[in-house]
């Protein structure tokens, strides 16, 4: 009896040593079996000029800030809509940049899209997209006057910038005629905003 209880007595030390568990015989065995093997899954992010496609260009802000729109194919229209589409998160610093310049008349909508960065696969915001995914986008119309169209195209192409697929793009419209409704002006009249980029303009002059 006594050369029995020695022995239990001595198994369970050897558990309590190896895993702290009381049941000697079963704890051992578990802590002498080799660890599981784990799958692990990796994934590899690349930068969006990486996803198994060339470098693409990327504009430089001189570059931007000299944007020219070929007008001539209306000569005589002198008013112009111009839609921006770009990034949601870079509304807020397009906004702003338009408002110093004295830009003020504009309107917003949230729009979604295919572009390039859903045309391919891409991450965007923690989602990946794919060929027919639409993406969240914001959309700015400004109606402005045929001088300011390259003014502020390079505005809103600068301050909506990133580098990466998906900053969007700008078009340009032309547009027949302005009317102010509360004083039923037209033309320049009606487009013209007080204290605008024109009257900023004759101000530095």
């Amino acid at each position: 009896m006594l050369a029995r209880t020695a022995t239990t007595v001595s198994t369970t030390s050897r558990a309590n040593k190896c895993c702290g568990l009381v049941a000697p015989r079963v704890a051992h065995a578990r802590c002498r079996q080799a660890p599981r093997t784990q799958r692990r899954a990796s994934v590899q992010v690349r930068a969006s000029g990486e996803n198994g496609k060339p470098a693409v260009k990327l504009a430089s802000y001189a570059e931007l800030e000299s944007i020219q729109c070929d007008l001539s194919a209306f000569p005589t229209v002198n008013f112009f809509r111009i839609e921006a589409i770009f990034r949601p998160w870079r509304l807020p610093f397009v906004v702003d940049t338009l408002s110093k310049y004295g830009i003020r008349g504009l309107t917003n909508t949230a729009v979604k899209g295919v572009g390039v960065q859903g045309g391919a696969r891409e991450r965007y915001a923690g989602t990946e997209f794919g060929l027919t995914n639409l993406v969240d986008k914001e959309k700015l119309d400004i109606v402005v006057a045929r001088a300011q169209v390259d003014a502020v195209v390079r505005l809103v192409a600068a301050s909506a910038f990133t580098g990466e697929i998906g900053d969007g793009k700008i078009f340009v419209h032309p547009v027949a005629e302005v009317v102010r409704i509360r004083t039923a002006e037209t033309g320049l009249d009606a487009e013209k905003m007080e204290g605008g980029m024109e009257d900023m303009q004759k101000k530095k002059k």
